[in-house]
Parts: C-alpha cells; sequence; structure tokens
C-alpha cells in the first residue's frame, strides 16, 4: 500500500532531508511549512510526488483548515519548531515562552490529533516526532524554553504511543547539534561551530539526512518499535 507522508517544518533542513527521502521511495508527501518560498522551491525541487501548503503550527485555525488536504495520508513527521530567543533568566520574556510552545508544543499536538482524525489505515501506520537531546540536557544555556519544549515532545511521544496503539506506532527522534539553519542562532560563525564539534564523540555536526534515514526507518521498518526515543547525536550526552 502506498504511503503518504504529511511532514511539518518541511521547506528547508530536517524536514526538507525526509521529504527527499520519501519522494526516493516512490511515496508522496505533504509539506507544511510557514515559508511560501522556501515551500515553492521544495516542491520545484520534489515534483508531482510533493504537495505543499503554507502552515502555521501555532495558529490553531490555520491548522483545522489545512487539515481538509490530509485525505489520504498515512503517516506523520511532527517536525516543525524553533529554537526561541536567548534569555536570561533574570531577563525572561513571558510573550517568547508562550510563543515558543506555541508552536513547538501545543502545535505539535494539534497536528497530531488533526492527522489522527484525517488519516487513512496503513497496515504500517507511524508517527515521528522531532524532539532533540535538549529534552534531556535542558539545551545550550540561554534556551530553557527550548529544552523545556523538546522534554514536552518526549513525554508526549510515550503519551501517544499508548493512546494511538495498536493502529499506529509513534517514536521520537532527538537529534544533537545537526547542521541545519536553525543552528545560526547559536553558532554564527565558524569558530563557534568547530567549538562545537569538538565536544561531540563523532568530531562533527551531523547532517539533515542522517536524521531523515532514522525517521525513514521508523516510518516504514521498525514494525514492533513504539514509545521509544532514538538519539541522533554522535554520542553527545
Amino acid at each position: 500500500m502506498t504511503a503518504k507522508v504529511l511532514i511539518t517544518g518541511a521547506a528547508s533542513g530536517i524536514g526538507l532531508a525526509v521529504a527527499r527521502r520519501i519522494v526516493a521511495r516512490g511515496m508522496e508527501a505533504i509539506l507544511w511549512d510557514i515559508s511560501r518560498d522556501a515551500l515553492e522551491a521544495a516542491r520545484a525541487e520534489l515534483g508531482d510526488s510533493a504537495e505543499v501548503r503554507q502552515v502555521d503550527v501555532s495558529d490553531a485555525q490555520a491548522v483545522n483548515g489545512a487539515a481538509t488536504s490530509l485525505e489520504g495520508a498515512t503517516h506523520l513527521v511532527n517536525n516543525a519548531g524553533i529554537l526561541g530567543h536567548r534569555m536570561d533568566w533574570h531577563d525572561l520574556d513571558p510573550a517568547e515562552v508562550a510563543r515558543l510552545l506555541a508552536i513547538n508544543v501545543t502545535g505539535f499536538m494539534k497536528v497530531a490529533a488533526c492527522f489522527m482524525a484525517a488519516r487513512s489505515p496503513h497496515p504500517a501506520g507511524a508517527i515521528v516526532n522531532m524532539a532533540s537531546i535538549a529534552g534531556d540536557n535542558g539545551g545550550a544555556p540561554g534556551f530553557a524554553s527550548y529544552g523545556a519544549s523538546k522534554g514536552a515532545i518526549m513525554a508526549l511521544t510515550r503519551a501517544m504511543a499508548r493512546d494511538f496503539a495498536p493502529e499506529v506506532r509513534v517514536n521520537a527522534l532527538a537529534p544533537g547539534i545537526i547542521d541545519t539553519p536553525i543552528q545560526g542562532a547559536v553558532m554564527a560563525d565558524a569558530a563557534a561551530r568547530a567549538r562545537a564539534a569538538e565536544g561531540i564523540p563523532m568530531q562533527r555536526m551531523g547532517s539533515p539526512d542522517e536524521v531523515a534515514e532514522a525517521a525513514e526507518w521508523l516510518l516504514f521498518d521498525a514494525s514492533y518499535t513504539t514509545g521509544e526515543i532514538i538519539r541522533i547525536a554522535g554520542g553527545r550526552r
């Protein structure tokens, strides 16, 4: 049975790497992202196997509206998320914390609920949630809200695996430092990137495709794996 995979945050980085693998397998991909220009570039690259839609996952109305296009969807990669702004504890910005949680946690839950309501049954139905090792280690200094949001995704993954079994398997990936555009917020220069690599046992950042490879396995080949969080971090804790 042909799969049709909804991928959020799909127009760049890890999401786009997953979409490339889906299309290479001869399957269909539904790409949601907030950036119209990036979506159009992704569609030009991926061709007719990709359907794109501009969606802000923090906007419940937008998600509900986009969910009408999910007919036939069989799998989900819940990848949309932001790092947020750096904040010190003495200068917390409640509005920024709320914005980050609305995208990384509430939006994540809304997308999952809409997918489950609209999905088509598939013998290997699965969801892959994108967490982070920041959910375990708290994240980089100044990014506690991001770490908290990714810890929430880990907990939600286990809850979803219980609630959606046995029809849909649910697992999460916890990447470490991956060479994506989001890293520009904390590593703007080559020296910072080199210092980060020194702290990784593999002595380099990971690539989006290395994360996508693990996502592909969880989506289609891990038939008895559910409720797990798999680290893709080059040995970094």
